[in-house]
């Protein structure tokens, strides 16, 4: 794959910590954000939810869920804790998900430091040197991934009993559809063509959280 699609990226950020304020605020800011946006008729309206959204306080096997697919190893956040620490711990998982119920609670109001992230630069290219050369990754702090999995879950949830979503056309994120189709349709291609040109191929598959 690596030979197939280019190797990988490699260098060191040079701009100065202004410069990329500069290149963050232009790329993620929108000076129209608070301008009021007129209706669009062609949007289609919904018809009114037949399943409602599920508002119910916090469960602790929700939690369980979300710490059972998450990789132990995924990159932590601020705090510097991993999967690992509550999916090794039993006890520290229940005491996190009665203060996950606290925040549940509050509504409208999660936590301040959940707003933040800490930015992680990976360069695109070999040699890269500017800003515009590194795509950035933001890493959570754990503890709100698991809050907002959990709200992303009963969101799906919400929007497929109500039949919101055309599984035809959405496939990524869905649940029992394995992986996106359209990607699996591609490599297979690629595979194929590899293997009738009798070209060796060697590929590196991670999973990614």
């Amino acid at each position: 794959m690596k030979r197939l699609f280019g190797a990988r990226g490699s260098g060191k950020l040079e701009n100065s910590k202004e410069e990329v304020e500069v290149h963050l605020r232009k790329t993620h800011s929108d000076e129209r954000r608070e301008e009021d946006l007129e209706e669009c008729e062609k949007l289609a309206t919904p018809e009114e939810p037949k399943e409602q959204f599920d508002e119910s306080e916090l469960k602790f096997k929700e939690v369980q869920d979300v710490l059972k697919k998450a990789r132990a190893a995924s990159a932590q956040g601020s705090n510097g804790i991993q999967y690992r620490v509550y999916k090794n711990c039993s006890k520290l998982t229940r005491r996190l998900w009665k203060l996950l119920r606290v925040v549940w609670r509050r509504r409208r109001k999660m936590i301040d430091a959940w707003y933040k992230a800490e930015g992680c630069f990976i360069p695109k290219e070999e040699n890269s040197g500017k800003v515009a050369q590194f795509r950035i990754i933001s890493l959570l702090n754990i503890e709100d991934k698991i809050f907002l999995a959990v709200l992303a879950k009963r969101t799906t949830r919400f929007l497929l009993s109500n039949e919101y979503i055309d599984l035809s056309v959405q496939k990524g994120d869905m649940p029992e559809v394995s992986g996106c189709i359209e990607h699996t349709s591609v490599l297979t291609q690629i595979l194929r063509e590899e293997k009738g040109e009798e070209k060796r191929l060697s590929s590196t598959l991670a999973r990614s959280c």
